[in-house]
Parts: structure tokens; C-alpha cells; sequence
């Protein structure tokens, strides 16, 4: 009589899981690629990490850079010394400033009325650090004497 037994170790003498265990995991070249791989993204991202880096830096000092241009370009000033293309400068908590103000000339009939305006360019920059500054213009009317 012929028995069979479900379960024992005598009818699993042969495993077929036994050769896909030797075969799991990555060969030694797949693994290489994925590090070439990963090592060349990382090498295309860490300029601009750093980049980011260097402007989160400054990030404090550029927001009050600019926070003061636009007062100084918003505040209401003396039209009478517009005439001279008058320079101001000064310092406001380590922000060194510079307005220079410049008369522009047109050749037009209605610069000729006794009545007319004259444009002035106005050029503010604030600076807070050797080659870090921000700049703006705008264009100012006084009237003409």
C-alpha cells in the first residue's frame, strides 16, 4: 500500500523556490547604473541648491533693500532742487542709498508754453553688501520757473 503525505518534509524534497532565492536581489551592475544615475542627478541639482541657498541668504536684507527704495522713491520731496540734478545719499540701518535726479529735455511746442512742466528722471539704489544692491527709476514733473 502506497501512502502520501501532505505536508511533510520528505514531499518537498526538491524546492523550486530554492533557485529564485540564489537569483533575488540586484547583480552588481545594476547597482552600479543606479548609482551613475543617481550620482548624475544630485550632480545637476547641487548648483542650484546652492544657488537657492545663496538668495535665502540675502533674502532679509534684499526684502529691506526694497521695502526702503520704494519709500524713498514714494516719499514727497523738494522740486526745487530738482533744477540743480540734485545727488542725496545716506545710510539707514547699514542700507547705504543714493538718489540722483536729472532733468530730460523735449523738443516739443508744449515745452515751449510758459507754462510747462519739465520731466525729471529719478534714480534711487540701495546697496547693503560689496556688489549686492537693488535699482529703480522713475520720472517726476515740477514746474518750470
Amino acid at each position: 500500500m502506497k501512502s502520501e503525505s501532505i505536508g511533510t518534509r520528505a514531499a518537498f524534497s526538491s524546492n523550486p523556490c530554492n533557485q529564485a532565492d540564489k537569483r533575488s536581489g540586484f547583480t552588481l551592475l545594476e547597482a552600479l547604473v543606479a548609482l551613475a544615475l543617481l550620482l548624475a542627478f544630485v550632480s545637476v541639482l547641487v548648483p542650484y541648491l546652492f544657488h537657492a541657498r545663496r538668495i535665502m541668504d540675502n533674502s532679509e536684507q534684499r526684502i529691506a533693500a526694497q521695502i526702503l527704495l520704494r519709500t524713498l522713491l514714494n516719499a514727497p520731496f523738494d522740486r526745487s532742487h530738482l533744477a540743480n540734478n540734485a545727488v542725496r545719499v545716506g545710510e539707514l540701518n547699514g542700507l547705504h542709498w543714493r538718489i540722483v535726479a536729472k532733468s530730460m529735455t523735449a523738443d516739443d511746442a508744449s515745452s515751449r508754453n510758459s507754462h510747462s512742466w519739465t520731466a525729471y528722471r529719478i534714480a534711487a539704489t540701495v546697496s547693503w553688501d560689496v556688489g549686492q544692491s537693488v535699482t529703480a527709476e522713475t520720472v517726476r514733473l515740477a514746474k518750470s520757473e
